[in-house]
C-alpha cells in the first residue's frame, strides 16, 4: 500500500526573530501519514520525504534566510495512521553573506564639557571692578583687569566653566564576519581623531571619536553570534567666519578662528594702569593649537 501524506491544521507554525539578535528561529510542518503500521518503513518514508520534498524553507523575500529540517517527531495513531511533525531551525544573525548592520541604537548627552578660561566675555554681565580697601583706607580708583579672570597681581588663574559639547553613543549589532582583526586595528587607529569631512551633519573638525567597544558570544551548537559594537563621539562647535559659532574675542584680541577640538591659550604680559601705579595683565597673544589628528570616519563602516 502506498504511503499518503496529508498536511494538517497544526502545520506551518513559526517563531521568527526580526531584529537580528542571536536567537533561535523555528518553523514546523505537521502531517497525518497513512499506509503502514510498520515503524521501520514509516521512518524510511519520513526521511525520504523530508530529503526530497521539504528539506528547506526560505523566509519570504530573504533568500539567504533558510530554515533546515533538523528533526521530526512521530506519534502512532493506530491502524495505519501516524502523526509526523517536522522541525525546521535556523540560528540567529549568523549569515556570513550579510554585511550591513542588523540593528542600531543611539543615545546622546548634552551635559557639555569643561573648559578652562582666563578671560571674561565682553559686554553685559561683565562688571567694572568694585572699590577696594587697603590698610590706609578706601582706594577710589581700581584699575580694570582687561577681562582677565582670577588675576592676583602676579598670575591669571582663570576658572573652569561648562563648554558646549554634545556626547553621543551609537550601538550596532553586526554579523560575525563584519568584525575582523584588521577592522579592530583600524578602529583603534581612529580613536582620538576628529572628522576630516562632514559627519552626522557636523562640519569637519567638530566631532571627536572617543573610541569603540565590542562584544561577541560563541557556543559550540550555534557557532559565532553577531558582534555588539558601541561607538562614542563628542561634538564641539567650530568658531570663525561661516562656522557654527562666530569668531572669538579674547580681551583686546578679536576675530580668533578655532576648530571645535583645537586647544586655545592666552599669553599675558604685564601692563600698568592708566595712572601708572598698578600692574595689570594684558592679553598680548592668542594661540590655537591642533591637538587631535584628522581621521576618515568612513572607515568605521557606520555611514556618515
Amino acid at each position: 500500500m502506498a504511503i499518503t501524506w496529508v498536511e494538517d491544521s497544526e502545520s506551518r507554525k513559526a517563531t521568527i526573530v526580526r531584529l537580528g539578535r542571536r536567537a533561535a528561529m523555528s518553523r514546523t510542518r505537521s502531517y497525518k501519514v497513512f499506509g503502514t503500521n510498520d515503524e521501520s518503513l514509516l521512518h524510511t518514508a519520513v526521511n525520504q520525504y523530508i530529503s526530497t520534498t521539504i528539506p528547506v524553507w526560505v523566509y519570504p523575500n530573504q533568500p539567504s534566510v533558510k530554515f533546515t529540517a533538523e528533526s521530526y517527531t512521530v506519534d502512532y495513531l493506530g491502524d495505519d495512521a501516524w502523526q509526523v511533525v517536522v522541525q525546521y531551525e535556523r540560528g540567529g544573525a549568523d549569515n556570513d553573506a550579510q554585511v550591513a548592520p542588523l540593528k542600531r541604537t543611539r543615545s546622546f548627552d548634552t551635559s557639555g564639557g569643561t573648559q578652562h578660561v582666563t578671560q571674561c566675555i565682553k559686554g553685559a554681565g561683565t562688571t567694572a571692578p568694585v572699590r577696594k580697601f587697603n590698610l590706609i583706607g578706601e582706594v577710589s580708583s581700581v584699575p580694570a583687569n582687561e577681562q582677565a579672570i582670577g588675576f592676583d597681581g602676579e598670575q591669571v588663574h582663570g576658572v573652569d566653566i561648562v563648554a558646549p559639547a554634545l556626547q553621543w553613543t551609537e550601538q550596532y549589532d553586526v554579523p560575525a564576519n563584519y568584525v575582523t582583526a584588521a577592522y579592530i586595528k583600524g578602529v583603534a587607529s581612529l580613536t582620538g581623531t576628529v572628522n576630516s569631512a562632514s559627519f552626522r551633519s557636523f562640519a569637519a573638525g567638530e566631532v571627536l571619536f572617543v573610541g569603540a567597544s565590542g562584544s561577541q558570544q560563541w557556543d559550540g551548537d550555534a557557532g559565532d553570534g553577531p558582534w555588539s559594537l558601541s561607538y562614542k563621539f563628542v561634538a564641539s562647535p567650530n568658531a570663525g567666519a561661516g562656522q557654527t559659532l562666530a569668531a572669538l574675542d579674547v580681551g583686546p584680541i578679536t576675530n580668533v578662528t578655532k576648530r571645535g577640538h583645537d586647544y586655545l591659550w592666552v599669553r599675558y604680559s604685564k601692563g600698568v594702569s592708566d595712572d601708572g601705579k598698578v600692574v595689570i595683565p594684558v592679553a598680548e597673544a592668542v594661540y590655537v593649537g591642533k591637538v587631535y589628528r584628522d581621521g576618515n570616519f568612513t572607515a568605521l563602516g557606520i555611514g556618515s
